[in-house]
């Protein structure tokens, strides 16, 4: 028979939860703040929260990551192991912002102070979001100037191609939740409102890498005229670049992906663009909020809002809001 202590340390493991040897944490491994996340995948999740948890080791606090592989139930096993070893404070980003607030509430009856980032639960002590609206519009806009450059001589929506001859952008949505479809809504309300394009919504919706590129593959055999492709975050856009570029014949000069979601990795990515080594042209970066009247870096930002809760204070209200920026490639 198997020994129970170790199925619990597996099933731990498991959870995204690291242990010292023989099930007990030590002194040195004590998890001090929880950091659940849907997808480490995602380029942009993944540099926020590693880089978080590097400035809160610099002050000797030890942040730990679950990676809930897009999993909601997964998530809130792991929500609830953090909970039995009582953590101080929990961050969390949803995987379903729907399902999250018993097990939010449970923390809260311990002591645990729960931050939510990119959406709104209603039950948070502390809530980091944007308006993902505006964001998504925004996103739009992106795609359209970068249209107007590449098919006008003179800038002019009116130069653009008219009537049958419109140009052709695809657009990837995703809608798993009401912050996904407020962003959505706001990318292909956008471009429709310019009205000097020929917008195709994909028959299938994702946030991940590897599903953008089979919908890419699905889209591209009706749609192959597209000249570019908006997706809601940057790891579908990774997908679709991957899958454009391996098109023989795409013109890759006149041809764009736009998105939203920052992280180093994207920006390289960006960066080929400029050789058209690559067809990400923009996105908009998650640039982070005002602290005191100051624009503060996102990362900069969040670990500050963390700290704060794992401190037991309560200095910046209940939310704070992020701002947006527009990110291109950076000159050689």
């Amino acid at each position: 028979m198997k020994n129970p202590g170790f199925i619990i340390v597996m099933l731990f493991l498991s959870l995204g939860i690291t242990f010292a040897k023989g099930g007990q944490q030590s002194a040195a491994n004590k998890v001090d703040i929880a950091y659940l996340i849907p997808d480490s995948t995602n380029p942009f999740v993944g540099w926020l929260t590693t880089t978080v948890q590097k400035l809160a080791r610099d002050e000797g606090i030890n942040i730990q990551i679950a990676d809930a592989a897009n999993n909601p139930a997964r998530q809130i096993e792991q929500i609830e192991n953090f909970i039995a070893m009582k953590v101080k404070t929990i961050v969390l980003m949803p995987v379903d912002p729907n399902n999250v607030q018993d097990v939010i509430k449970r923390a809260q009856s311990q002591g645990i102070k729960v931050m939510v980032a990119g959406t709104d639960t209603g039950v948070q002590d502390f809530m980091m979001n944007i308006d993902q609206y505006a964001c998504g519009e925004s996103i739009s806009d992106l795609a359209i100037e970068w249209i107007l450059k590449t098919f006008t001589a003179d800038g002019r929506p009116e130069s653009l191609p008219a009537g049958a001859d419109k140009l052709k952008v695809i657009v990837i949505k995703d809608t798993e939740t009401i912050d996904a479809k407020n962003r959505s809504d706001g990318i292909v309300n956008r471009l429709n409102e310019f009205d000097k394009l020929n917008v195709v919504i994909a028959s299938g919706e994702t946030m991940l890498t590897a599903p953008a590129m089979a919908i890419m593959e699905n889209m591209w055999q009706q749609n192959s005229d597209a000249v570019a492709v908006v997706t809601y975050n940057a790891s579908a856009a990774v997908g679709v670049n991957e899958y454009v570029m391996s098109q023989v014949n795409v013109d890759k000069a006149r041809f764009g992906v736009f998105t939203g979601d920052w992280s180093e990795e994207y920006q390289t990515l960006m960066d080929a663009s400029i050789q058209n080594k690559s067809l990400a042209r923009a996105t908009m970066n998650i640039a982070g909020p005002k602290i005191n009247g100051e624009f503060v870096p996102l990362e900069q930002a969040t670990w500050i809002f963390i700290k704060d809760l794992y401190e037991g204070k309560m200095s910046y209200g209940k939310a704070a809001y992020d701002a947006v920026a527009k990110t291109y490639p950076k000159a050689e």
